[in-house]
């Protein structure tokens, strides 16, 4: 009976180890950071405790883009890793402590061009920084809300902070402002943060329902405003951005990071658009260097000849 017991206790003690060796992504390694966008795509950061193990699995946001990923190990050294098809990331962590991995995603959907419904899975303890000038509408399980303000103490943004993994949705709403900037805060700017009282709590419910009513609003005036003023480019099959890029590749094959500089629009937002075009023809995609390019297709370059300059 004793030497049945000691088995058993011996088997567990083997299952637990196994287990905490196979799922290095378990909540208390990993620390994320999502710095959301008024388009519905987030700059994620993934800090991850790899001390004592040699491989780090990890699995991305569904939403992720290839392109935009980078791995580095504390002193800043960037890292090899493998990226499988379902979205899993493997990177050898072999005499290392720390792994940090960023990326950007797409991970919500904007409705009325005024609403933006978020979706997101971390896999641990998570802060979610809203845009510049957004209201909360919802969010989902129980995160500690509070806000944070860039260093001239001006600007401030609303953050959720998830304690644990799971599954969260987040809904906001961008509200009109007379300034367009177009920065969020990052590990660089170094915000202040403060923390909510139940006064500050109180203002964030109710500039929430001040938003959904507002929101009503905002949809039928776009209608109108789109009923009324028909775009050219639209009718085409793509609008200014659009153009901006097809532009940008008249002068040659370009990469993804040339043409973000180029246009001055997030990565997220030119492979977005950059995928529609090649669904429309107008744009192909190849490789050179071990680097995906893009270029002008014929149809792609009669179209940017009859736009013209």
């Amino acid at each position: 009976m004793l030497e049945k017991r000691l088995y058993l206790i011996i088997l567990v003690c083997v299952v637990l180890l196994l287990s905490g060796s196979l799922t290095p992504q378990a909540s208390g390694d990993v620390k994320y950071t999502y710095v959301l966008y008024p388009d519905g795509h987030a700059d994620i950061k993934v800090v991850c405790n790899v001390t004592g193990r040699e491989t780090l699995e990890l699995r991305l946001e569904k939403g992720y883009i290839d392109m935009t990923i980078t791995v580095f190990a504390d002193s800043g050294t960037p890292l090899p890793y493998v990226l499988e098809p379902d979205g899993r990331i493997i990177i050898n962590t072999s005499h290392l402590n720390n792994v940090t991995i960023e990326y950007e995603a797409v991970v919500g959907d904007v409705f009325a061009e005024v609403q933006v419904n978020v979706l997101i899975s971390p896999l641990g303890p998570a802060d979610v920084i809203l845009p510049l000038n957004s209201a909360l509408l919802y969010f989902s399980g129980s995160p500690q809300v509070f806000t944070i303000s860039d260093p001239t103490g001006k600007n401030f943004y609303i953050v959720l902070s998830y304690d644990k993994a799971g599954t969260y949705e987040i809904s906001f709403l961008l509200l009109p402002r007379a300034e367009t900037p177009t920065e969020t805060p990052s590990s660089q700017t170094s915000p202040t943060p403060e923390s909510v009282g139940v006064s500050t709590t109180l203002i964030l419910i109710l500039v929430g329902v001040a938003a959904a009513a507002l929101l009503g609003y905002f949809i039928m005036r776009r209608k109108l405003e789109k009923e009324t003023v028909i775009e050219p480019l639209l009718e085409q099959g793509f609008d200014e951005r659009d153009k901006a890029i097809l532009k940008a590749l008249g002068s040659g094959e370009a990469t993804l990071s040339d043409l973000s500089k180029t246009v001055r629009l997030n990565k997220s937002v030119v492979w977005r658009r950059l995928e529609r075009l090649r669904e429309l023809g107008y744009v192909e995609k190849g490789y050179s260097r071990g680097k995906s390019v893009y270029k002008l297709t014929q149809k792609g370059l009669k179209t940017l000849k009859d736009l013209g300059d």
